[in-house]
């Protein structure tokens, strides 16, 4: 089931998966998207009701968040997939559904990220090269990118994105998440750079 398309089957699969994920001795080493998944979960709900009168900043907000959602959704079936090795009573277990790979969807593709910073504490990162996107998800951290680093991230439905705030003269990196029409994500090359 595509839970990018459904809002509330994006609800249920996330309240699934938390639950059944958490403590699983399936998956010991399960990624920090499960905790951020879980924390993430009441505040979209919320962002949801607040969306329902239709007041665009409202309805951004619940997007934004359920942008966000769907990237941590994907990493942890990504996880899981890597973990169960085909195991369908596993992925099962996960609080995942078990479905066939659809094909003729087209792959997102970020070819080059561009990042600017001529004001202090800004960056604008620009994706160039875009195809097959449904959402973006933007990312930086303060530290050099490894297998456990936490990225702070905002949703968005477009490629150009600004983020303010940032510690000026401290080497940044930035990256983008493109998530596709038929849950597949794919990354930006991971751009440093120095903040004004």
């Amino acid at each position: 089931m595509d839970f990018t398309k459904n809002n509330s089957e994006l609800d249920t699969t996330s309240q699934r998966v938390t639950e059944m994920m958490e403590n699983n001795a399936d998956f010991p080493n399960a990624p920090a998207a499960l905790a951020e998944l879980k924390k993430l979960l009441p505040e979209y709900r919320t962002a949801k009701a607040n969306a329902q009168g239709r007041d665009k900043r409202m309805v951004s907000i619940k997007n934004d968040k359920k942008a966000i959602m769907v990237a941590l959704l994907l990493e942890l079936a990504e996880y899981v997939t890597a973990t169960c090795n085909g195991n369908r009573t596993m992925i099962l277990s996960s609080g995942f559904d078990v479905i066939n790979e659809r094909t003729g969807s087209p792959v997102p593709s970020i070819e080059k990220l561009e990042v600017k910073s001529d004001e202090p504490g800004v960056a604008i990162l620009r994706a160039k090269m875009v195809t097959a996107v449904k959402a973006y998800i933007h990312q930086y951290t303060t530290e050099l990118p490894g297998l456990n680093t936490v990225w702070v991230q905002e949703g968005s439905s477009d490629g150009n994105h600004t983020f303010t705030g940032l510690a000026s003269e401290k080497r940044h990196w930035f990256r983008i998440v493109a998530i596709g029409n038929n849950k597949q994500k794919a990354f930006s090359p991971i751009v440093s750079k120095v903040i004004q």
